[in-house]
């Protein structure tokens, strides 16, 4: 027998020992990927089928840098929070005003972009741009 021929089979033996572990890596690569992709896709609506509050966030002011507080509807309750320093505080607890009793900023609010623009335009000139 060859010892030449004999170390080439070794080779190729290790060759495809080394091909059927990264077979078998890159397979459970994809297969992690894959879960991650699908919990990720699954969460939000794995959240809202518990049946657990509906939680919006009203409104929210900037106090300083790190500092804001926020209005948080959570059912027919708004609650105010104080968010800063890796804290959250509960401040106070209101009812939850419907869109209507919100007043004349909802009001306000409401058509195009181009709309709003012209009457948040109109009311900072207040008439000072106008020349008659």
């Amino acid at each position: 027998m060859n010892p030449a021929s004999a170390t080439g089979g070794e080779s190729v033996i290790g060759l495809a020992m080394l091909g059927k572990v990264a077979g078998v890596l890159l397979a459970l690569i994809a297969l992690i990927l894959l879960c991650a992709w699908l919990a990720r896709r699954l969460a939000p609506g794995l959240a809202q089928a518990n049946g657990g509050p509906q939680l919006n966030i009203v409104a929210s002011k900037a106090l300083g840098t790190r500092e804001k507080v926020v209005v948080l509807q959570v059912e027919d309750q708004w609650l105010l929070l104080g968010v800063g320093g890796g804290q959250i505080n509960h401040l106070h607890t209101l009812p939850a005003r419907t869109p209507t009793e919100k007043g004349t900023a909802a009001a306000t609010n409401t058509g195009s972009f181009a709309e709003r623009f012209a009457r948040a335009l109109g009311q900072n000139l207040g008439g000072r741009g106008k020349q008659t």
